[in-house]
């Protein structure tokens, strides 16, 4: 009878020490740019890689369209956008542009991957030099319904010059001094959100944000306030 017993602990220690690892989920961000391709390798990976921290499970990948040049090529974005079938939990774009003609249908587009679970995450953008300002409801991602726009502050508190600015901002952040007034806020948050993506469901993150910002009085939100319980 000892015996076994003996045997039955020596088999149940065994199969504790020796069943295989459970594979930790990837958390993928998908990245799109108006920049050339060597932007997202010299530039962007090696910033999230920093911004992430100990997230192993955190990755970026570069869903930019390009030309045979490796030139953004905004006419393929559309259909880019609307086939496109990777496993990225959500999509960050580092652009944003007032709303024209051609890039009307791309706004309707991203509202209809939201609302089937793909957040979307972009920048406030800013008007070109020699351009005037703009309300963020006039732009591609202002008129997105549910993107979460993340705008930048310097100093005390200022937003980026020629920044676009309204309600629609969830808030703007201030990153590392180092980085500071590069206009990398969005990606910075993408990789910290990306850290803790597994906590809430899609549905439950925009919730969670829209009831931050309602409650909380703050001008901007940290990220802190954002994404702590």
């Amino acid at each position: 009878m000892k015996n076994t017993a003996l045997r039955f602990v020596v088999v149940f220690i065994c199969l504790g020490i020796f069943q295989p690892a459970v594979a930790e989920s990837k958390v993928v961000v998908g990245y799109f740019s108006t920049e050339t391709i060597d932007h997202f390798e010299k530039n962007v990976k090696p910033l999230f890689e920093e911004f992430k921290g100990a997230c192993t499970a955190c990755e970026i990948v570069n869903l930019t369209p390009y030309d045979d040049k490796g030139v953004y090529s905004e006419k393929d974005l559309l259909e880019k956008i609307k086939n496109d079938s990777s496993d990225v939990v959500f999509y960050l774009f580092d652009w944003n542009k007032v709303v024209k003609d051609q890039n009307r249908a791309f706004s309707a587009s991203l509202s209809e991957k939201i609302s089937k679970g793909k957040l979307i995450l972009a920048t406030t953008g800013h008007a070109a030099p020699g351009e005037a300002g703009a309300p963020l409801s006039r732009t591609v991602f202002g008129q997105t319904k549910d993107a979460i726009i993340i705008g930048e502050i310097t100093g005390r508190e200022r937003l980026l010059p020629q920044s676009y600015f309204g309600p629609e901002m969830l808030t703007a952040l201030s990153v590392p001094k180092e980085h500071e007034g590069k206009g990398v806020s969005p990606l910075y948050f993408a990789a910290r959100w990306a850290a803790v993506w597994m906590k809430k469901s899609p549905s439950d993150w925009l919730t969670h944000f829209k009831e931050k910002k309602v409650k909380n009085r703050k001008i901007f939100l940290s990220i802190n306030d954002l994404l702590s319980r």
